[in-house]
């Protein structure tokens, strides 16, 4: 059985979200996905509007994702480590190299393979900073 691993914040799920998780549902027969900590997300720059909890959950209720996990706060690889997946997936915008996983993961004894999913074209916004400025502009109100 083939396990794929599916990473990201998914603070306000979308069709961009939807797309990447079936893109990668599609590669295996098992879909884990690790949603970023609040802390990490943070780290990045991201201002969240749903918990590390509530995230999880909402990802954890999409019918092709089989689990979904929290991330490990510290060493983000701790979590490859645990879940030993055959497979991580990357969205298109995700700001991590392909090689240099597959490189820390072959230090860690873990054999990978790294897939950069597609971006979904769509004329909805699709994105959650398209989103947010959606609402912004929706509701008049200046940022």
């Amino acid at each position: 059985m083939t396990k794929v691993m599916a990473t990201g914040v998914f603070d306000i799920l979308h069709l961009g979200h939807i797309n990447y998780l079936n893109q990668s549902k599609a590669l295996g027969e098992d879909l884990v996905v690790v949603v970023a900590t609040d802390l990490n997300a943070q780290k990045s720059g991201k201002k969240l509007v749903f918990s590390e909890s509530a995230r999880r959950e909402m990802v954890s209720n999409l019918k092709m994702v089989d689990e979904a996990i929290v991330g490990n706060h510290g060493d983000i690889f701790k979590t490859v480590e645990l879940l030993k997946p055959d497979i991580i997936t990357l969205g298109f915008d995700q700001k991590f190299d392909e090689k240099q996983i597959e490189e820390e993961c072959a230090k860690r004894n873990i054999k990978v393979r790294v897939v950069r999913c597609k971006k979904f074209d769509s004329t909805d916004p699709v994105g959650t900073r398209m989103i947010k400025r959606k609402i912004v502009e929706m509701e008049g109100i200046r940022a």
